[in-house]
């Protein structure tokens, strides 16, 4: 299995990630996210934010993983938000 950095997700990725991050008043650069993907195909995105060591995993095939790290904020899985 092969593991990427944030900075090779696609640019729509990244850019969702940024504006969701920002809705809560968090910064994108916070979070150390690298994902990998196995034999069959699927992916495994980690996220860890840096300031608090929360961290989660999210198994998708494309860009719907931050609607769930989204949620993810909402209920304070990373932290309180501040928006």
């Amino acid at each position: 299995m092969a593991t990427r950095p944030f900075s090779e997700f696609s640019p729509e990725e990244q850019q969702q990630f940024a504006q969701v991050c920002g809705q809560v008043g968090m910064a994108p650069d916070d979070f150390d996210i690298t994902d990998e993907v196995n034999g069959n195909a699927l992916r495994r995105i980690s996220v860890r934010r840096l300031s608090t060591e929360a961290s989660s995993a999210y198994e998708a095939g494309g860009a719907e993983w931050v609607e769930e790290f989204e949620s993810d904020l909402e209920c304070g899985l990373f932290g309180r938000v501040t928006v």
